[in-house]
């Protein structure tokens, strides 16, 4: 048995098929957001993908209420030339695209999220880790001003059980959801 297993006072969740076997909603994977209708209901996200971060302002606009389950920041950059233009000042960068190497996409994603999130606490909970040697990108134009809607939550919690009907973080808070969705290619 593992000693994190032995130690923790909760299961733990590793996002596979029995994790999700109580739950009674509606399993959408993540390629599965634009070819969903998700009027009124309550969302929970669990790891944002590409699929799912792209797709966050047009499914909070359609939802009730979305729950983004964050396992970790991921770096976001813009996904359109009128972004990427306010970012970048500097001409080389703007003609020689091909010298965007990772530490440079670095410094422009965390440039985005300066730019794009005011809030001082929100924006400590979405700043990646730059020291990671193998950083995922993320192209979004909207997510962080999705995140900042009435109707969207940001939980970095982690995830203690999915019920029937909801997700319980390790704070106790049950985040009810009538659908989840979820990348079912990322193991936990």
């Amino acid at each position: 048995m593992n000693t994190f297993e032995q130690d923790h006072p909760y299961p733990v969740f590793k996002n596979i098929a029995s994790d999700y076997a109580e739950f009674e909603g509606g399993l959408i994977e993540s390629s599965q957001i634009k070819h969903t209708n998700f009027s009124g209901k309550n969302v929970a996200i669990i790891n944002i993908d590409q699929d799912s971060a792209s797709q966050l302002s047009e499914l909070c606009n359609q939802a009730a209420q979305v729950a983004v389950f964050q396992i970790h920041p991921h770096f976001v950059l813009p996904k359109s030339e009128r972004f990427t233009h306010k970012l970048i000042q500097h001409p080389l960068f703007v003609k020689n695209r091909r010298l965007f190497n990772n530490r440079v996409k670095s410094l422009l994603a965390l440039r985005f999220l300066e730019d794009q999130v005011k809030d001082t606490w929100l924006k400590h909970l979405l700043m990646p880790n730059t020291a990671l040697q193998n950083k995922t990108f993320l192209k979004a134009d909207d997510y962080y001003s999705a995140l900042q809607r009435a109707n969207c939550t940001l939980v970095t919690w982690p995830i203690v059980k999915i019920h029937s009907q909801g997700i319980q973080a390790v704070n106790g808070h049950i985040y009810a959801c009538d659908c989840i969705i979820y990348n079912p290619n990322e193991k936990l």
